[in-house]
């Protein structure tokens, strides 16, 4: 789905407070400060992929800031900003970075923050639930407010992707959204993993290879409804117990972790359904011994039946 927001027609006097709600129906609750003395100018598209969703921001100069308290009582949501002109400075957990062409950074919505752009910036925005960054990465936090260089490795493949999805979505190829947000998502997750952060001790690479190892084998085997601690450290070479130690900063159990990742695998696949997936199908794919166990633990984490979402995702008439 298409939605845009531009203040061409609205009086020069309402264009600040209207841009305010602007960015806040897009993203989420900012304080905005316009820089602008004459009449500010900007545009928003937002492409709805349901996994994510994709905003192309163009604008005059201006700062926000996410509060404390705008951060309680919403849905937790990752940002990263890729600019296509202009530039970008954003201030989260004590670091700054200032971003122009070729260069992102991601921004942790969930946590207070300090964001500018300079005049006549154009930015391209990737919206993501931080559920399912967290599912593929960890702890996000350190990735935020840090320069990634996008013109080289598999951070360039992002770029070219999201630039291919752009044009997708401005020939209206609804049908291919769900794939496309959960396959720039996965993109992004792979050019993240890739970075080589100077302020990581080596203790922690360690620890992050092994975390990386382990989600590449729990999802080469997520359809086995035996998957357990056990067999996961078995499968990696590690000990039961380093296995939950690794875990142990990550706010989740292993079985928590693994639960998890079934129910996110079976969201988007039942987000990206044909007409002949069933709910039986997506629940043996995520490793559910049964329909009804996916029924009810995914009632319980997204407050919605798997029928409704599959129900929704198919094209009418279908």
């Amino acid at each position: 789905m298409h939605k845009f927001y531009t203040t061409e027609n609205v009086p020069d006097s309402d264009r600040s407070g209207y841009w305010s709600q602007a960015i806040c129906d897009a993203l989420f609750k900012l304080r905005l400060s316009v820089a602008s003395k004459g009449a500010f100018r900007g545009r928003i598209d937002c492409w709805d992929f349901t996994t994510s969703s994709l905003i192309k921001i163009d604008s005059d100069a201006l700062e926000s800031q996410r509060l404390r308290q705008d951060c309680d009582g919403e849905e937790r949501q990752i940002l990263l900003t890729v600019p296509v002109s202009g530039r970008v400075t954003f201030s989260q957990f004590g670091r700054t970075a200032t971003c122009t062409v070729g260069q992102s950074v991601l921004e942790l919505g969930e946590e207070p923050y300090d964001i500018a752009y300079g005049d006549s910036s154009t930015m391209w925005v990737l919206k993501m639930p931080a559920a399912a960054v967290r599912l593929r990465l960890g702890d996000p936090r350190r990735f935020s407010a840090r320069g990634y260089d996008m013109q080289t490795g598999i951070a360039r493949l992002f770029c070219d992707y999201l630039h291919l999805v752009a044009r997708a979505c401005r020939t209206g190829a609804v049908e291919a959204y769900p794939q496309m947000g959960s396959h720039l998502i996965d993109l992004l997750v792979l050019s993240m993993q890739s970075e080589t952060d100077a302020l990581q001790s080596q203790s922690s690479a360690v620890k992050d290879a092994h975390l990386a190892r382990i989600e590449s084998y729990v999802r080469k085997h997520l359809t086995d409804p035996d998957l357990s601690p056990r067999s996961i450290a078995e499968g990696c070479g590690i000990s039961v117990r380093y296995l939950h130690t690794l875990f142990r900063d990550t706010g989740n159990s292993v079985s928590c972790w693994v639960r998890n990742l079934r129910l996110q695998y079976a969201y988007e696949a039942l987000q990206c359904a044909d007409r002949y997936t069933t709910v039986a199908n997506v629940a043996y794919a995520a490793g559910f011994s049964d329909q009804s166990k996916l029924t009810k633990a995914f009632k319980s984490n997204y407050g919605l039946l798997p029928s409704e979402v599959l129900g929704g995702a198919r094209p009418k008439g279908v």
